[in-house]
């Protein structure tokens, strides 16, 4: 109820209710962004433009298509894909993944987490685009498929279907990795 009432004083001008509703999902955000594989620097910005677009278009959001957090990851992930399109034809375009940080309860757990992340980045890295966004919004922002084939642009039986073939893929890299 909180949000809806956000949006209402925001579409009325209100700047403070929008910094609102940029603090609650900032952090969503830029974890999504990261999952696709972009850098820090990158993922700022492409979050800033996001916002920025949401404010500007916040009256053609409507709460009867989708829930507003659909919408706005929807904006933030084809501008994403937009960025990595542009840093895939830059000759010095290399993917990487960022660091995923989180803590660790030994030296013996966070050498063998450490190890598994590796390769995990590196399986990810081998995989589509369209295949590490849909993995994010499935596994990372825990989204349903209703929101996922909003967000993809596809149907839930075409989103399910996708999300399947992409874990099968990244079983398959994540299989290379250890083998």
């Amino acid at each position: 109820m909180k949000l809806e009432a956000s949006i209402g004083k925001s579409l009325s001008g209100d700047r403070g209710e929008f910094a609102e509703i940029v603090r609650q999902f900032q952090r969503p955000l830029f974890s999504f962004l990261a999952r696709m594989g972009l850098d820090r620097p990158v993922s700022e910005d492409i979050a800033q433009e996001t916002f920025v677009r949401a404010w500007i278009n916040l009256g053609r959001y409507d709460p009867a298509v989708s829930r507003f957090s659909t919408w706005l990851f929807t904006i933030a992930r084809n501008l994403a894909l937009s960025e990595l399109d542009r840093a895939e034809k830059r000759p010095e375009a290399r993917e990487t993944l960022p660091d995923i940080a989180c803590e660790q309860p030994g030296p013996h757990e966070k050498l063998d987490l450490s190890r598994s992340m590796s390769r995990l980045r590196h399986a990810l890295s081998g995989l589509s685009q369209a295949d590490r966004s849909i993995l994010a919004l499935a596994y990372v922002e825990d989204m349903t498929l209703s929101e996922i084939a909003k967000i993809e642009g596809c149907t839930k039986v075409a989103a399910k279907v996708r999300i399947h073939r992409a874990k099968m893929k990244l079983r398959i890299l994540m299989e290379k990795e250890n083998g």
